[in-house]
């Protein structure tokens, strides 16, 4: 699916993520909701692992939609019980992560199909990316609809950046947060034909 270093850095970013929240789980360093947040990015790492390097394994797909498509409607609920704009802005871009992960799960086929039944090896040096202009009806607005939610994942990432440096006692946690977003960000530019 993707070529050159990409796949590889975007392994260290996911594992890196998934094994700081695993162990803020492990040592018993999440209170509250925080468990649930730490829980999301646990479950969240390896399955962005298994779709850069084994795209085709379909079979997995659909239940995956099912369970971050859930994750997203619990931080929505959460946004109605919070009481400052940062704790719901977190929230958002949390359900924001989780909608990214399960377009990009629904999308896949529609945006590659030429490399989801391609072994991991073959794709990844086979691979070219076309352009939006070689593709028709459908998938050329699944194309156009992953930009835009490629950029508002971004966006996401500027925020928690943001977050990182107003927020001293958070840091290390928002710093996890952001590199989770803009790695999923990423993976689905790269993924999306270009304009």
């Amino acid at each position: 699916m993707l070529s050159g270093v990409w796949p590889v850095a975007l392994t260290v970013v996911f594992a890196a993520t998934g094994l700081y929240n695993l162990w803020r789980l492990a040592t018993a360093r999440s209170q509250g909701f925080e468990t649930v947040v730490d829980v999301n990015h646990v479950v969240m790492s390896p399955a962005m692992v298994v779709m850069l390097w084994w795209p085709s394994a379909t079979g997995a797909r659909w239940p995956q939609v099912v369970v971050f498509g859930a994750m997203a409607l619990v931080f929505f609920h959460r946004l109605s019980g919070s009481d400052t704009v940062p704790t719901r802005a977190g929230e958002l871009m949390h359900a924001a992560m989780n909608l990214g992960m399960v377009w990009m799960l629904i999308t896949m086929p529609a945006l590659m199909p030429a490399v989801m039944d391609m072994p991991a090896m073959a794709m990844v040096h086979e691979h070219r990316r076309g352009s939006i202009n070689d593709l028709t009806g459908l998938h050329a607005w699944a194309a156009l609809l992953s930009w835009v939610v490629a950029g508002l994942l971004a966006l996401a990432t500027l925020w928690w950046a943001v977050r990182v440096a107003r927020a001293p006692g958070h840091r290390l946690a928002c710093s996890c947060h952001g590199l989770s977003c803009a790695g999923i960000a990423a993976m689905l530019a790269l993924m999306t034909p270009a304009l």
